[in-house]
């Protein structure tokens, strides 16, 4: 039987880098956005480009930031989760087959739920940023008399955020692949294979340390982010 990729520590490193570089680029979309905003101060007679853009500046800092904290908080819990199940699979306890298979099949289903729920997560922050590129793009083209100035900054701002946009979408496929993976898994489990069952447990101890360096990697990013009060 072919090593399936739920089991690859290629799983716990790609989500780990994802949450990352989602956390790295949301930090320099930030400096933007704030820059926007002190460009975009003015009373009622400001133009539609001016209202536009600081408006584009607000939702995305009242949104998007805290929904990347709750990404690198849920991941840290996740890799608590997975490494939790294997150190209790890891245990030197007597059980028949029938009994691992249902513990396996329990545990399977836990880490399934926690990643459909994570997934569901990194697809509403993607679906948001595209609504939030979009916004942009129609703000840019609404006041082409604007100060050059305002249109740099809006225009490096809408670059910013897409970088954050391709992060969170590569970072929703990492979860997308685990969510798939463990799927197949618990089907191939349901078959009552004992040889898959032995197999699988060997395999699921091999990942531990990828998670718990993902772990160490995220629990750094949580920290960043409550230093500065940002992500």
């Amino acid at each position: 039987m072919s090593a399936s990729p739920f089991v690859d520590t290629s799983h716990a490193g790609a989500l780990g880098v994802g949450c990352e570089t989602l956390f790295r680029s949301t930090e320099q979309a930030l400096q933007w956005a704030w820059r926007l905003l002190q460009l975009t101060k003015g009373g009622p007679e400001v133009g539609p480009l001016v209202n536009a853009a600081r408006t584009c500046a607000l939702d995305f800092l009242d949104r998007v930031p805290p929904h990347v904290r709750r990404s690198v908080a849920e991941l840290l819990g996740y890799s608590n989760l997975w490494q939790a199940v294997c150190t209790r699979l890891g245990r030197p306890v007597a059980r028949s087959t029938e009994e691992l298979q249902r513990e396996l099949g329990e545990d399977l289903q836990l880490l399934l739920r926690g990643a459909q729920a994570r997934l569901g997560t990194a697809a509403a922050l993607e679906q948001g940023l595209l609504v939030h590129v979009g916004r942009l793009r129609e703000a840019r083209a609404s006041g082409p008399g604007a100060p050059l100035e305002l249109r740099a900054v809006l225009d490096a701002f809408t670059h910013a955020v897409s970088e954050v946009m391709a992060a969170a979408s590569a970072y929703r496929r990492a979860w997308e692949a685990t969510e798939s993976e463990l799927s197949e898994s618990a089907g191939w489990l349901g078959a009552g294979d004992p040889g898959f069952c032995a197999w699988l447990v060997e395999h699921l101890a091999g990942t531990v340390f990828a998670w718990r360096q993902t772990h160490a990697a995220v629990r750094l990013l949580r920290e960043l982010g409550a230093l500065s009060g940002q992500p």
